[in-house]
Formats: structure tokens, C-alpha cells, sequence
């Protein structure tokens, strides 16, 4: 019994990370938005992240932090990664 059960919340989590990926993916993208239009201003990451609003820096650390989003993160970034290198 005690397989099962872990086994079912390991594809449980599996599967909540390939429904997340899609979000998370163009999450990461718009981070790769933002160092570029970063990088343009000549700012630094803190001066950039203290420019933002409250909403936007709440989101960036529960969409980075939370241990929900792990998974889909991780997959987000190695497609992203893999898209990146095929261009």
C-alpha cells in the first residue's frame, strides 16, 4: 500500500509539472526578456528588482521558490536551454 501511495503522488507531481509548463516556460523566457532589457539599462539586478512593483517581485519569488513549481522550472529551463541551442 505504502508503494502505491508514493508512487501516486510522484505522478501526481510529475504530471502537475507538465501541466505547469507551458506557464512556467514563458515565465522563463520573460526572464530572459528582462536580463537582456537589464543589461541595456546598464542597471544592476538589485537596482532592476527594486524598480519593480510589489505584485511583480511577490510573483517572481513564489514562482522561483516554491517547491510546487520545481519540477516544472527544471523542464521549462532544459527546453528552453535545448530551443535556444537548435536557433
Amino acid at each position: 500500500m505504502g508503494l502505491y501511495a508514493t508512487l501516486g503522488i510522484i505522478g501526481a507531481y510529475i504530471l502537475l509539472s507538465l501541466i505547469l509548463l507551458p506557464i512556467q516556460y514563458r515565465y522563463i523566457s520573460q526572464l530572459k526578456e528582462n536580463t537582456k532589457r537589464q543589461r541595456e539599462l546598464g542597471v544592476t539586478q538589485e537596482e532592476y528588482y527594486d524598480k519593480m512593483s510589489f505584485e511583480s517581485q511577490e510573483l517572481h519569488v513564489n514562482a522561483q521558490g516554491n517547491p510546487l513549481f520545481l519540477g516544472a522550472n527544471l523542464f521549462a529551463s532544459l527546453l528552453y536551454n535545448w530551443k535556444q541551442k537548435k536557433k
